[in-house]
């Protein structure tokens, strides 16, 4: 019996049509000896009696980000930038910005409507400190607080913040500042 020859598939860095569907296309190329599809939506918009399509590809989304994540979720569920930034209560410009990984978003109760709108798993794409504002930073700080014996005010000279500070940080009224927060992460 002869050994099979490996077969090598020709370098085509140029995406082609695979299959066309109602809303969307798939495209295909070989790179680096592998085929990689992408979809390709094309999302038709009357506007004053002029038709326009607009394509959004996904092999440019990075999903490995916070912002790539939040992206690609939102064109997946049809969305739009509007749509999601309504819900969650921030500007489209800000909606923007996440998606470009440009700006860190830091208000718990926005990360959580983000996260369900979306159905994100914020444990894989949040940043430590992220997760410290979600899973209840209140709690987190008066437990560690305690469990050293500190008073309020002995844990306010550390951060060089008045009592009041880590009293609404214990009460959720406010959110650690991110460079507090590093402070508290190195105690740890």
């Amino acid at each position: 019996m002869k050994p099979q020859k490996e077969y090598i598939l020709p370098e085509i860095d140029k995406w082609s049509l695979c299959q066309s569907l109602p809303n969307a296309y798939i495209l295909h190329r070989i790179k680096n000896g592998k085929v990689e599809y992408s979809l390709l939506f094309c999302i038709r918009l009357q506007v004053n009696n002029y038709k326009h399509y607009s394509f959004n590809a996904f092999n440019e989304i990075d999903d490995s980000t916070f912002g790539g994540a939040v992206k690609k979720q939102r064109i997946e569920k049809h969305m739009t930038l509007k749509q999601v930034a309504n819900v969650v209560g921030i500007s489209v410009d800000t909606l923007m910005r996440i998606e470009k990984n440009k700006y860190n978003l830091h208000n718990a109760d926005k990360l959580r409507k983000l996260f369900d709108i979306l159905d994100l798993d914020a444990q894989k794409i949040c940043s430590p400190h992220q997760l410290f504002l979600i899973n209840n930073q209140g709690e987190q700080i008066k437990s560690y607080r305690q469990k050293h014996n500190l008073t309020q005010c002995e844990f306010a000279n550390i951060f060089s913040v008045n009592k009041k500070a880590v009293s609404k940080w214990e009460n959720n009224k406010t959110q650690i500042p991110y460079d507090k927060w590093e402070t508290y992460n190195n105690l740890i």
